[in-house]
């Protein structure tokens, strides 16, 4: 469905489940692969079937992402798709979750994100342009009391995507994004195995498995996209919906 032959793809979060999935979606799709993430990106790499480089990086780090597209334009040439799927999750209201929790969380999902758009943005000039999709949330778009810190991000990741959208415009560099429901992913439980938001009573009763995501992320990163930028793409189930009783 999609080929991305001949273009370089960096994936943060790529030793979750989400970011495994769209790491071995772009290499089968012909993409020069580079899993980015804290642990685990050389063993991801080297499972893929196509091009891959593993790379270290915190999100938070301006050194790990300098780094990061260094590498990448070493081995590959200028980057062309970026995807800001690295995210944390801490359960809290807005009086109970801690500061340190709660700027843990907007460092990974607002800053990290801020920090990959800066660092991607002058080697996707060197390709003439490119597709940055930053993976949101249902928890950007609806209230999501329990989870302050992590909703707070994700509703201010949607500003960060309109400016750099406007911002990258007339460097041909697209930015866009992505809000999935509720993945099967560990994400979507706490300690205690409980679904933190249970789906029986909406539209599709059921989580998404990664590879539906994958799906919504590879359509917005792909020339099958060309015409979009500044856009939101809500793949949740019906979730935003509300329950149908």
């Amino acid at each position: 469905m999609f080929d991305f032959t001949g273009k370089t793809v960096l994936v943060t979060g790529a030793s979750g489940a989400l970011g495994t999935a769209l790491a071995a979606r772009f290499s089968a799709a012909g993409a020069n692969t580079v899993t980015a993430a804290r642990t685990g990106s050389g063993q991801l790499a080297a499972g893929l079937d196509g091009p891959a480089l593993g790379v270290r990086l915190d999100v938070t780090s301006e050194t790990d992402w300098t780094d990061a597209i260094t590498r990448t334009e070493a081995r590959f040439g200028p980057l062309d798709i970026l995807v800001n799927n690295a995210a944390h999750l801490r359960v809290g209201t807005v009086e109970s979750i801690p500061m340190e929790e709660f700027r843990r969380v907007m460092d990974t999902n607002l800053t990290g994100a801020l920090l990959g758009i800066r660092a991607a943005a002058p080697s996707m000039r060197k390709a003439g342009g490119g597709a940055i999709v930053n993976v949101n949330s249902v928890a950007g778009l609806a209230a999501a009391p329990d989870l302050a810190a992590y909703s707070s991000s994700k509703w201010a990741l949607r500003g960060l995507m309109r400016a750099a959208a406007k911002g990258l415009a007339r460097d041909n560099i697209r930015v866009n994004a992505v809000h999935p429901g509720i993945i099967e992913t560990p994400l979507a439980y706490g300690p205690d195995g409980t679904a933190l938001v249970p789906v029986d009573d909406f539209a599709i009763p059921r989580n998404a498995t990664p590879d539906e995501i994958a799906d919504f992320i590879l359509f917005a990163a792909s020339d099958q996209a060309r015409f979009a930028t500044g856009a939101e793409i809500v793949a949740d189930g019906g979730f935003t919906l509300g329950p149908l009783t």
